[in-house]
């Protein structure tokens, strides 16, 4: 059963204004999740998916309705009360997570009552992306669509139609659109499975609720950036983040104040000696931390890029988007440790490589930082889990 709702607020409040367009401009957003499948496999994190972006998307100032578990007909209902909505909206705004797969090219967002019965079946009950596309239509100005739905063919195991939906391929295909002032986000590369994520919310819903409310002021083309650097970090470079479109004027999402969240705990362990190592060293730097050095900076041009500091039994790396590591993360196995990624001032590539030797206890920190993908500094910390 679909259950429809308004958001309340859980984070700071913000506004969003758009380059030569009024603070209080007109914001909508339709945002939908679906997980309780009746005949395809289940998913578990859509509905948090879509309660956790309503409530990011209200923060900024939308107007948000907000579905959960809808079938054909509440999708399409809803698509259609949203073009009339939007038509005078200054900014308009499409959120779905759930199955979706492709077909001879042809993208689909599937409702929860999709019949898997036979081809014609599941075309008479599917919703189409060019659906969600022709919400749009009405609206002139700025419109964003939000795409994570990249996962695994839900058919594979039906008989019926199981060699035709998705047969071969794996994720969505590639939406040529017709729309100005539209760009289509995508939580996961063509033909690339997005992952539905272990915790609570999805890898990219989390990206891009933290992005969108972890600064004071940022740019929608800056968020787009770390909201895949945050997805690469959190899955290991297995899942990055696809965009298509572009957009003629500049959008900007401000916090009236910042959305931070410190105990004093956590701010007492970070407090005290700061280290730091510049990205731009003039030649290989190797680091020992002095056994009073809580912080690590990684400067950029004179700006702290990222800040690391171990607090909470957690590796706080506090930048332009904010993730905590793990003992696990850093002494992962498969991967050799956990990455954390960003863009420089100057537009150039780095991350920090943060590891731990997993067959040693109490084995300290160890941090390295890459330009381009070089390695130019190596940093033995004090710290350990």
């Amino acid at each position: 059963m679909m259950r429809k709702f308004w958001p309340c607020l859980v984070f700071t409040l913000a506004a969003l204004t758009v380059s030569m367009q009024p603070v209080f401009a007109k914001k909508v957003a339709l945002i939908i999740g679906n997980g309780a499948y009746q005949t395809i496999p289940e998913l578990r994190n859509p509905a948090n998916d879509a309660e956790l972006a309503s409530a990011t998307f209200s923060a900024l100032g939308f107007e948000t309705e907000t579905l959960v578990d809808a079938s054909a007909q509440d999708m399409l209902t809803a698509l259609e009360g949203f073009q009339t909505l939007s038509a005078d909206a200054d900014v308009a705004v499409i959120f779905f997570a759930g199955h979706g797969v492709q077909a001879d090219n042809v993208n689909y967002l599937l409702p929860t009552d999709t019949d898997a019965a036979s081809r014609e079946a599941f075309e008479t009950s599917s919703v189409t992306m060019d659906a969600f596309l022709e919400a749009f239509h009405a609206s002139s100005n700025v419109r964003l669509l939000i795409v994570d739905a990249c996962r695994d063919n839900p058919f594979a195991q039906t008989r019926s139609i199981g060699n035709v939906i998705g047969a071969g391929e794996r994720g969505l295909a590639r939406v040529n659109h017709q729309l100005d002032d539209l760009v289509v986000v995508y939580s996961a590369q063509p033909n690339q499975t997005a992952l539905d994520g272990t915790g609570s919310n999805s890898p990219f819903m989390e990206a891009l609720s933290n992005v969108l409310t972890a600064q004071a002021q940022v740019k929608l083309s800056d968020a787009l950036i770390d909201i895949t650097n945050f997805v690469r970090t959190e899955t290991a470079s297995r899942q990055l983040p696809y965009i298509e479109g572009t957009l003629s004027v500049h959008l900007e999402l401000a916090l009236q104040s910042a959305a931070t969240v410190s105990g004093a705990e956590t701010e007492a362990a970070c407090s005290g000696q700061t280290e730091t190592v510049s990205l731009s060293p003039g030649g290989y730097q190797s680091l020992t931390l002095g056994p009073q050095t809580r912080q690590l900076v990684i400067d950029d041009a004179g700006t702290a890029a990222v800040t690391l500091c171990l607090a909470d039994g957690k590796l706080q790396a506090d930048g332009r988007y904010d993730q905590a590591f793990t003992a696990d993360d850093a002494g992962n196995r498969e991967n050799g440790g956990a990455g954390y990624y960003f863009e420089t001032a100057s537009g150039d590539e780095a991350h920090l490589w943060i590891y731990t030797d997993p067959d040693t206890p109490g084995a300290k920190l160890e941090v390295g930082v890459y330009l381009d993908g070089t390695e130019i500094s190596w940093v033995e910390t004090g710290w350990a889990f």
